[in-house]
């Protein structure tokens, strides 16, 4: 089963049957969440989604095994998120995770929210 383990806190893990969440509310200047859905170390897809104070620039960061996204996320979402979704379909490694973080314009990153992945 997918456990949830927010990065940053790295508190108690929670189970979850098939897919798992986990998001790091710090308010000002971003809140970072990540939703994985799959069973075990099978993963269908990630949605990973940053809130922030409208006027902000702000870039999404999506990784985990062997996943890399850094971008500005789907069209169509409200001026003060950004979300991404990527379709994974694949088995990821035991105990790896996948996390979702802000890139500032001058690439510094904002601390990630994470979820491990473990069968």
């Amino acid at each position: 089963m997918l456990t949830l383990l927010i990065a940053g806190v790295f508190g108690l893990a929670q189970p979850a049957a098939a897919s798992a969440s986990g998001c790091t509310y710090t308010g000002y200047p971003v809140d970072r969440c990540v939703y994985v859905n799959g069973s075990g170390t099978y993963v269908n897809y990630i949605v990973g989604t940053i809130r922030y104070r409208t006027g902000l620039y702000l870039e999404i960061e999506v990784w985990g095994d062997g996943i890399y996204y850094r971008g500005h996320g789907d069209p169509g979402t409200p001026s003060d998120t950004t979300q991404v979704r990527l379709n994974i379909n694949r088995h990821l490694a035991n105990n790896s995770y996948v996390c979702v973080a802000a890139r500032w314009t001058d690439g510094t990153q904002i601390s990630p929210a994470c979820v491990r992945i473990h069968s």
